[in-house]
C-alpha cells in the first residue's frame, strides 16, 4: 500500500470516526435538553399563582442553560472526533517502516521531496535505519554521481525522508510525521463539514 493511499484511508476513517462520535455527542445533547425540558414541565405544573413568576423564569433559565450545556458536549465531541483520528493516524505510520512496502514507499518519498526541491544537487537526511534504502534509492535514481546523497544529517523520524539542497539551506520535508502534520488540517475540516452538514451545534433547535 503506498503511502498515498494510507493517507487516502486515514481521510477516509476520519469521516467514519468523526460521525460516529458526533452521533453520540449529538444524542448525548439531545438527552441534556430532554431531562431540562422535563424538569421545567415539572416546575411549571406546580405555579399556581403570579406570586410564583419566580418559579417561570427559573425554568426558562434552566432550559437556556441545557441547550448551552448541549453545545458544549458537541463541541467537545467535535474536538474529539479530531484528536482520535489524528492520534489513530499518527499510530498508524508510526509503524509504517514495519510494512512490506516501506522501501517503494520511501522511493516515492524521496523521489517526491527532490521534484518538489527543484535543485541540481540534493542531500537526503534520513533515520539510520533507513540509511540502507537511500543508498540503494541512490544507486537506481540515475543520477550522475554527487547529484545525490546521504547528508551527515540525520533525523529521528517513523519515516520518509527530508530532501535538502547542498548544505541544508532549502528543504523539504517528506517524513510521515510532516505529512500527517499537513494532513491535519484537512482532517479538521472533514470534521467540520459532517458538523455543518448536520444542522450546526446541537442544542440550537
Amino acid at each position: 500500500m503506498s503511502v498515498e493511499k494510507i493517507e487516502q484511508r486515514i481521510l477516509s476513517d476520519a469521516k467514519t470516526e468523526a460521525e460516529r462520535i458526533l452521533k453520540k455527542a449529538r444524542e448525548e445533547a439531545d438527552l441534556v435538553i430532554e431531562k431540562a425540558r422535563k424538569e421545567a414541565e415539572k416546575r411549571t405544573r406546580q405555579i399556581r399563582t403570579e406570586e410564583d413568576e419566580k418559579t417561570a423564569r427559573a425554568c426558562t433559565q434552566l432550559l437556556s442553560q441545557s441547550r448551552i450545556e448541549a453545545r458544549k458536549v458537541y463541541r467537545n465531541a467535535r474536538e474529539n472526533a479530531i484528536n482520535e483520528v489524528f492520534a489513530g493516524a499518527k499510530a498508524e505510520l508510526g509503524k509504517i517502516r514495519e510494512n512490506p512496502r516501506y522501501p517503494d514507499i520511501f522511493f516515492r518519498l524521496a523521489a517526491e521531496g527532490i521534484r518538489n526541491l527543484g535543485q541540481d544537487r540534493v542531500e537526503l537526511e534520513v533515520h539510520p535505519a533507513d540509511r540502507p534504502l537511500a543508498e540503494d534509492f541512490i544507486r537506481k535514481w540515475g543520477k550522475n554521481p554527487g547529484e545525490c546523497i546521504i547528508s551527515t544529517r540525520t533525523v529521528m523520524t517513523n519515516g520518509g525522508v527530508i530532501v535538502s539542497g547542498p548544505g541544508g539551506t532549502v528543504k523539504v520535508n517528506n517524513t510521515v510525521e510532516a505529512r500527517l502534520e499537513r494532513m491535519e488540517r484537512e482532517i479538521a475540516a472533514r470534521v467540520a463539514r459532517i458538523l455543518f452538514s448536520e444542522g450546526g451545534d446541537a442544542g440550537g433547535r
